[in-house]
């Protein structure tokens, strides 16, 4: 069955769950509407938060919100001639064809191979130790490349081309206004220019950055650029925040934990930001996207899986005999315990940050 898009087909896109992946998915979502035109028909089914991301824009874009009282799949799914399915999920795989999709394109990871007819196998590396990083593969792992390259190349398959490659997001002006009357309503003057410290992580994450690590990073900060630095936080995540606030000396700081920020807040900060810097998490894409310098410090994952875009990105990481490992929590004990973060200079962070703020 041939797989290539003539224009006129139905296409539903099952968009990545996790924010980093969906922001990272937004230049293919755009060139495929775009190759779509009028003749054809695209939906998108995401959790309904991201698909808050999206904003106005995309006006014939067909949005398919998922949450537990809105299951994927059934009626909604009915009806479509190819499913787009941009996430891991076998279930997702198993849903378009249980909807009767008759093309079913995907990552051929975790099984689903066998329930699409489409299956894009990812390149595999040797398993060598990589250049600059600590810990070699186990076996032929997959090439550790960014999300956008591959979704890029699944659409070519379909015979879409993603000419843009660098992910777009705006910000509606209401959430820019209900951005800047709290950061004035916390002491920052109108249009005062910040830099954006996202210091949250979920509870024992190792892709956290830890506390003492952060607040020495942001003072190293602060003897570069007299910027004032905003502290934000997501639901979960205000106990990291605070103790970081809590453990700044130099920086002049602003902790927004109560209430901590939405995604629309958080992309609204993100807009208005000068600078953001935090681990490599969904945050740190939401302000890529929207043209802010980053910094992230990569940990646990490997920095290949994100390194686009350097012009206006910088990734920090240190190399260490266990990592990259991405794992979710530290197994060691000891010196050895989250050393790819603690390990992470200070004066690092300050020179990236000399560096993109010229």
């Amino acid at each position: 069955m041939s797989a290539r898009l003539s224009g006129g087909e139905r296409v539903l896109v099952r968009a990545p769950s996790w924010v980093g992946d969906f922001v990272a998915a937004e230049p293919a979502v755009r060139a495929l509407v775009l190759h779509q035109g009028a003749r054809g028909c695209v939906s998108i089914a995401a959790p309904a938060r991201l698909l808050g991301l999206l904003g106005e824009r995309f006006p014939d874009l067909r949005r398919l919100p998922i949450a537990p009282e809105l299951p994927e799949g059934g009626a909604n799914w009915r009806g479509h001639d190819v499913a787009l399915l941009l996430n891991g999920s076998f279930g997702s795989a198993w849903r378009a064809w249980r909807s009767g999709i008759g093309i079913r394109a995907g990552f051929a990871r975790g099984g689903r191979g066998a329930v699409l007819t489409h299956a894009y196998a990812p390149a595999r590396e040797r398993g060598a130790k990589p250049l600059g990083l600590g810990r070699a593969g186990g076996g032929p792992r997959f090439l550790p490349r960014p999300f956008g390259a591959a979704c890029a190349e699944l659409l070519g398959w379909l015979g879409v081309a993603v000419r843009e490659r660098a992910p777009r997001l705006l910000v509606p002006g209401a959430d820019r206004e209900r951005a800047a009357a709290r950061l004035a309503a916390a002491g920052l003057r109108r249009g005062e220019p910040f830099v954006l410290a996202n210091a949250g992580a979920r509870p024992g994450s190792a892709k956290g950055i830890p506390p003492g690590t952060f607040a020495a990073a942001l003072d190293a900060l602060a003897r570069t650029t007299s910027l004032p630095v905003v502290i934000a936080c997501a639901s979960g995540e205000e106990a990291a925040a605070r103790e970081t606030a809590g453990r700044v000396v130099l920086a002049r700081t602003v902790l927004l934990d109560a209430p901590p920020s939405d995604l629309a807040e958080l992309a609204a900060l993100s807009a208005s930001a000068r600078l953001a810097v935090g681990p490599d998490n969904g945050a740190r894409h939401v302000a890529q996207a929207l043209g802010t310098p980053c910094i992230a410090l990569c940990g646990p994952t490997d920095p290949r899986h994100t390194a686009e875009h350097a012009a206006t990105t910088r990734l920090l990481s240190v190399e260490v005999p266990c990592g990259p490992c991405h794992r979710e929590t530290c197994p060691l004990a000891g010196d050895l315990r989250h050393a790819c973060m603690h390990r992470l200079e200070p004066a690092r962070v300050a020179a990236a940050a000399a560096e993109l703020l010229g």
